[in-house]
C-alpha cells in the first residue's frame, strides 16, 4: 500500500484536475467529500488534501492512489507493457471494462495501455489469468517474439554442441568469459570440449550446490558440466531434480534440458562401467518423457539400447541405435544424425 503522506506536490493538484475533466466530473461530484471550494484549491495548487480525502475521491473515480501517484509523478514507463497488453485484450474481445472485477478499472487499464503507468506484477497477472493467456507468452511478446541474449546463447552453444564445431564454442567462450554475467555461461561451453580446470570445477559446483529455483540458466549449466561434476554432487543435485520433476513437466525446454543432462550422465556412467547406475539414473526420466517430446524420446532410446548392448551384446540393441540415427536422417537433421553416428562409433565400434 502506499504510505501515508502530505501531498504538497502542485503536480497532485493539476494531474487531479486532468484526471476529473477527462472523466467529465464537476467539482459538485466531490462535495461529500470535500468541499468545492477546498477542491479548487487543490488542483490549482493552493492547497493540500489529506491522503485519506485524496483516496476517498480517487475512488469515486475508480482509480488507485498507485496508478494516480504514477501519473502525477511522471514515472518513466516502458510503453510496450501496455502495448502488448492492448493487443491481447483487443484480440481476445476483452473490453476496457471487463477487468472491473478483480479491481482494475477501465481508466486504469486506458492509462496502462497507453505507456502513462504501470501495474504491479500480481495486476498484470491477473488480467492475464482473465484472458486465459499465460505469463510466458506475455514475455515473449514483450520481447517481440525474439529469445533474450542468454537463450540466443543457449541456441548457439546447443548446435555447436551438436554438429561439435569448436571453433564456434572457443569463440563463445572467450566472448562470455569477459564478463562476469556470462561466467558460468562460459564455463559450461568451454566443457563442451575441454576438461575445466580444478578451479573452475569447483566454482561451477559452488554455483549448482546452491540453486534452490532451477531456471533455464542452471540447467545449461548443468547439462554440459554433468560428466566434469563430482558423482557426489551430481547424484545430489538429481535428487533434488528428481523431486521437482512435476515442476518442468509443462515446460518443454526445461524436459529437453533435463533428459539431455540425463544421458550425459548415463554416458560419464559408461565411462565409468557403472552399466546400473547408468540404468537407474535414466529410467528416473520416463515420468517427464511426453507424447509429442520426439527428440528425448529418441535420445531416451539412444541410451537405454545403448546400456543394453553395453551389457548384453546383442544386434537388436545395436539395430535399436541405428534406427534412431535413421529417424533423425530422415528427419532431414544430419547434425544429429551425425552427432548420433560418432557417439554410436566411440562406444560400440
Amino acid at each position: 500500500m502506499v504510505a501515508k503522506k502530505q501531498l504538497i506536490n502542485p503536480r497532485y493538484g493539476k494531474a487531479f484536475h486532468s484526471i476529473r475533466e477527462e472523466q467529465g466530473f464537476s467539482l459538485d461530484f466531490f462535495k461529500s467529500i470535500i468541499s468545492k471550494a477546498t477542491l479548487s484549491r487543490f488542483e490549482q495548487g493552493q492547497t493540500t488534501l489529506s491522503p485519506d480525502q485524496l483516496e476517498e475521491a480517487l475512488h469515486l473515480m475508480d482509480l488507485s492512489i498507485f496508478t494516480f501517484l504514477f501519473l502525477a509523478d511522471n514515472v518513466p514507463v516502458y510503453r510496450r507493457y501496455g502495448e502488448v497488453f492492448q493487443l491481447l485484450r483487443e484480440q481476445r474481445a476483452f473490453e476496457l471494462e471487463s477487468f472491473e472485477t478483480i479491481n482494475l478499472s477501465k481508466l486504469t487499464i486506458q492509462k496502462f495501455e497507453e505507456g502513462l503507468i504501470m501495474l504491479d506484477f500480481a495486476q498484470v497477472e491477473s488480467a492475464l489469468q482473465m484472458m486465459h493467456i499465460p505469463l510466458y507468452e506475455y514475455t515473449y511478446l514483450l520481447d517481440k517474439g525474439e529469445g533474450d541474449y542468454f537463450s540466443e546463447i543457449y541456441k548457439k552453444v546447443d548446435h555447436a554442441y551438436f554438429s561439435d564445431d569448436k571453433e564456434v564454442l572457443v569463440n563463445v567462450y572467450e566472448e562470455a568469459i569477459l564478463y562476469d554475467d556470462f561466467r558460468m555461461i562460459a564455463l559450461a561451453t568451454k566443457a563442451c570440449y575441454q576438461q575445466l580446470t580444478k578451479d573452475e570445477l569447483e566454482e561451477v559446483s559452488g554455483f549448482l550446490f546452491g540453486v534452490e529455483v532451477w531456471t533455464n540458466l542452471e540447467l545449461f549449466v548443468f547439462n554440459y558440466t554433468v560428466s566434469q561434476l563430482s558423482y557426489a554432487l551430481v547424484q545430489s543435485i538429481w535428487f533434488d531434480l528428481f523431486k521437482e520433476f512435476s515442476y518442468f513437466q509443462d515446460n518443454r525446454e526445461y524436459r529437453i534440458r533435463i533428459v539431455r543432462s540425463v544421458v550425459l550422465t548415463c554416458f560419464a556412467l559408461l565411462d565409468k562401467n557403472d552399466l546400473a547406475l547408468a540404468e537407474k539414473f535414466l529410467y528416473l526420466t520416463k515420468e517427464i518423457l511426453q507424447s509429442t517430446d520426439e527428440f528425448t524420446r529418441c535420445l531416451f532410446k539412444f541410451t537405454e539400447s545403448l546400456l543394453d548392448y553395453k551389457q548384453h551384446q546383442t544386434t537388436e540393441a545395436l539395430e535399436k541405435m541405428k534406427e534412431v540415427i535413421h529417424i533423425f536422417r530422415f528427419l532431414g537433421d544430419d547434425i544429429l544424425a551425425d552427432k548420433y553416428s560418432r557417439l554410436l562409433n566411440q562406444y560400440i565400434i
